[in-house]
């Protein structure tokens, strides 16, 4: 192909901005659309006052994988700084206990063991399964783009029959944590993980274990500046390249007479290639395919310095009950409530002597239907808030909310924040593929490898590879 190839991008979120940006410093020209006025996705921000807080992703763990994204665009100087946390998560219960989660492994377990006699051991054992169970499963299907469950399968085997022996064994998330924990709130504690691809605990594979595993050997760290510093620094490399980026267009694409055509609905061109940052299911339509979760989302701030730490969960009473609900199409009656205080670990985050508040209950993926629920679950996250810092009590403001309707038009099908819903045994690796067909690749939490900013990450470096190859295959 003598001349540059051309490559249109759909959408400016993470996954986007680094499949653009990778495609242009391989030589292609690339033009990205993205209908809204700002970059970024999900991973929004905003700032009222003297506080700014994410809207969307919260924490991030890979480091080394981001680092490595940011070399491979010869961008390491725009890179935001990384603050690891010593205590990674708090967890509370309404009878006022508590179990923390450090980097260390030994502190981890003394909090375990002070919550209930004899569980250090199972912290220790519980993490010697996640590792194991990332060495079978979450190395293979992490190292490269997704070509199905053969492709995959071979990996494994190659680690040898302990890692085929291991996913034969593999059960339910809290099936693994009722092996190693025999108090239900540690259980509580494993089965959280499932909540980061917006599945159940109950019914998701133990793969999702690997998430913990990497937590405490690649730490749980703040972006300093909160997420969106990395978008503004991904936009920087990407236009530092001379990606084209139209913002307030929305961009189509179609096959036609054997060739893709983009760009703005009436106004396409041919290209060589497109990449779509987008979840497959909302992209294609896709209806009747069962949805994972979504979230309501409360942005909060108060005119003192809460006492919270980075991360706090006050788990619900009844987490089966929960979960139950969610997958009936009801909102939880009684949620469990996540809380980040980024100026917990970065004061620049809030002014002097107040807090800014991102504040998460997962609900289900039920677009407009959510509505009348919202005041309700506003007061009982509030609620879940003062009971964690009883200080903030009748002291927090609202900024803003985020509910499924605001992700359904978004592109979120019905709202949910991750799409495809991967229960079952072998849900994690039943993923829509990101490579679509010839030439056309999606990027972003709907595909392989799935949600969270390192994840996203790495679907946008996927999808450069298969774009890359694709051209090559033509050329």
């Amino acid at each position: 192909m003598s001349r540059a190839p051309q490559v249109a991008v759909m959408g400016g979120g993470i996954g986007g901005l680094v499949a653009a940006g990778l495609l242009a410093r391989a030589g292609s020209r690339v033009v990205l659309y993205e209908q809204e006025s700002r970059l970024g996705g999900k991973a929004q921000q905003i700032q009222v006052r003297d506080t700014v807080l994410d809207t969307g992703p919260t924490l991030l763990t890979l480091p080394a994988l981001v680092r490595e994204t940011f070399a491979a665009l010869g961008a390491e100087d725009l890179l935001p700084r990384f603050v690891r946390l010593s205590q990674q998560c708090q967890y509370r219960w309404e009878d006022g206990s508590g179990f923390v989660v450090h980097a260390d492994l030994a502190e981890t377990r003394d909090s375990a063991e002070a919550l209930a006699i004899d569980e250090g051991r199972g912290v220790e054992s519980f993490y010697a399964a996640a590792a194991a169970i990332h060495r079978a499963a979450g190395e293979p299907y992490l190292e490269a783009p997704f070509d199905g469950v053969a492709g995959f399968l071979g990996r494994v085997a190659r680690r040898g029959p302990s890692a085929v022996l291991q996913g034969l064994r593999m059960t339910t998330l809290h099936a693994l944590a009722a092996r190693h924990f025999r108090d239900p709130r540690l259980q509580q504690f494993v089965g959280r993980f499932a909540t980061y691809t917006g599945a159940s605990p109950y019914r998701a594979s133990a793969a999702f274990a690997l998430i913990p595993h990497l937590e405490r050997v690649e730490g749980v760290h703040h972006v300093e500046g909160g997420t969106g510093a990395l978008v503004t620094a991904l936009e920087a490399a990407a236009r530092r390249l001379e990606v084209e980026i139209r913002l307030g267009t929305r961009g189509t694409w179609r096959r036609a007479g054997g060739s893709w055509l983009a760009g703005p609905a009436g106004d396409e061109a041919p290209v060589d290639a497109v990449v779509v940052n987008a979840d497959p299911l909302g992209a294609n339509g896709i209806s009747g395919e069962p949805l994972a979760m979504s979230g309501y989302v409360l942005l909060l701030d108060a005119p003192v310095r809460s006492c919270l730490p980075h991360h706090s969960v006050l788990f619900s009473r009844d987490y089966r009950r929960e979960f139950d609900e969610i997958f009936s199409g009801r909102v939880p009656a009684e949620p469990t409530v996540y809380v980040c205080h980024p100026a917990a670990s970065d004061p620049g985050m809030a002014a002097s002597g107040t807090s800014g508040l991102f504040v998460m209950a997962n609900v289900p993926a039920m677009g407009e239907a959510f509505l009348p629920h919202t005041e309700a679950l506003r007061a009982r996250c509030v609620a879940a808030i003062e009971a964690l810092d009883p200080s903030l009590c009748g002291r927090l403001r609202l900024l803003a909310e985020r509910t499924p309707v605001d992700f359904q038009r978004q592109g979120a099908p019905g709202g949910s924040l991750y799409g495809f819903l991967p229960h079952g045994r072998f849900g994690p690796f039943r993923r829509p593929r990101s490579h679509a067909a010839p030439g056309l690749v999606y990027a972003g939490g709907g595909t392989h490898p799935g949600g969270g900013v390192p994840m996203v990450m790495l679907s946008g470096r996927f999808a450069a590879m298969q774009v890359a190859a694709d051209l090559e295959a033509r050329a």
